[in-house]
């Protein structure tokens, strides 16, 4: 058995050979090495490094890398961007010492999976380096403010919003934070929500045109900002104005007129619901002998959280020489708009007393034929 395997050895190891050559070429062919690549975001490692030394950062280049490398066709389907993590390691650029503020270039470091790291290789990094700005940390002061997302559906609207905390201090270079414009929160809403509701969201950072910014870099006091919102209704109320006192001598309370005299209000549908008619603070008249006109400003009449669009009514007192003064004590009911009327009305009047006094006369009138002709029968008897 052994001298047959030993027999024609020299061309049984070359056949063997041959095999594996054409094998390795074969496969070559059928699954080739090929070139793969993905795209990063760098994430920042050690940042207390520069904290540490009251300094903070800024990153001034891309915030992104691409990584490229080869592995055969049959795995590179089966790597995916998460299988890998792109950093950079402030430790790397912060040392015991002086800390200055400048520009430095820090390396980007690239670490693949363990389930691809055996099946890739040539491993490349564009940029393979990033510049990084070491400064003086400086503390800003922002009010947080709020977007609104989505829909509260017909007949109601945001009310009072309450945020917690309301400020925030935000801690970064100067360069950054002259960036930033505001910082604010989303708050979802819905056709669904309740009429009160409440919830936590995150901050972002905006600047002026209204793009978020990184936060990266930034020490802040808070991230996660509680939010309690009040959902309004509205309705139409009417305004009603109010009067008491009296006008003056020979003068006579024509109307008080609002304007608008209808508005819409908005506030807790509890608060609202059975709102049709306000009255306005009261007016005093006493000794009044003009029209005269009397401004409310609504956000200061209306009750604590009940609001309007409009921002202020006028109620004009209107009032006409006349022969009727009598006293005004509350509420102004039915009155003439139309000037012919007031005269018509005055007239009719004057008519009424004129004719009074015609009847007055006609019977001193008869009184006194009377007596004269009870004095001539006197006469003639005698």
């Amino acid at each position: 058995m052994i001298k047959k395997l030993k027999a024609n050895l020299p061309l049984k190891l070359l056949s063997v050979f041959l095999a594996i050559i054409t094998w390795a070429i074969i496969m070559n062919i059928t699954n080739p090495i090929i070139t793969g690549y993905v795209n990063l975001s760098i994430n920042v490692e050690n940042e207390n490094a520069i904290y540490e030394n009251n300094k903070t950062y800024f990153i001034l280049d891309t915030r992104s890398v691409r990584v490229t490398y080869r592995t055969k066709t049959n795995n590179q389907m089966s790597i995916n961007t998460s299988d890998f993590y792109a950093y950079i390691d402030l430790n790397e650029v912060a040392y015991v010492g002086d800390i200055t503020s400048n520009e430095r270039k820090v390396a980007v470091h690239v670490k693949p999976s363990k389930e691809v790291e055996n099946i890739i290789s040539n491993i490349q990094i564009e940029p393979s380096e990033i510049k990084v700005a070491i400064d003086d940390v400086t503390r800003n002061e922002y009010k947080v403010q709020y977007n609104i997302v989505g829909d509260v559906g017909p007949g109601y609207s945001i009310g009072n919003v309450i945020l917690s905390p309301n400020v925030v201090y935000v801690s970064s270079s100067n360069v950054v934070l002259k960036s930033i414009d505001h910082i604010a929160i989303d708050i979802p809403v819905s056709k669904n929500s309740d009429e009160t509701f409440s919830g936590i969201s995150k901050i972002k950072l905006y600047a002026a045109d209204n793009t978020v910014l990184p936060t990266e870099g930034l020490m802040l006091s808070a991230e996660d900002i509680g939010y309690s919102v009040v959902l309004n209704s509205t309705a139409s109320i009417t305004l009603n104005a109010v009067v008491q006192g009296t006008v003056a001598t020979g003068y006579n309370l024509i109307a008080a007129q609002v304007s608008p005299s209808m508005i819409v209000v908005e506030g807790p549908k509890s608060f609202i619901q059975n709102m049709y008619r306000y009255d306005l603070p009261i007016i005093d008249i006493n000794g009044l002998s003009e029209n005269k006109e009397y401004k409310f400003k609504l956000s200061d009449i209306l009750p604590i959280g009940i609001t309007s669009k409009v921002s202020e009514v006028t109620v004009t007192v209107i009032v006409n020489n006349n022969v009727i003064n009598a006293p005004i004590k509350s509420e102004v009911g039915p009155h003439i708009e139309n000037e012919s009327e007031i005269s018509e009305s005055a007239g009719i009047i004057n008519a009424t007393r004129n004719k009074e006094e015609s009847v007055e006369l006609r019977l001193e009138t008869n009184a006194l034929s009377d007596v004269v002709e009870e004095s001539e029968n006197t006469t003639n008897m005698e």
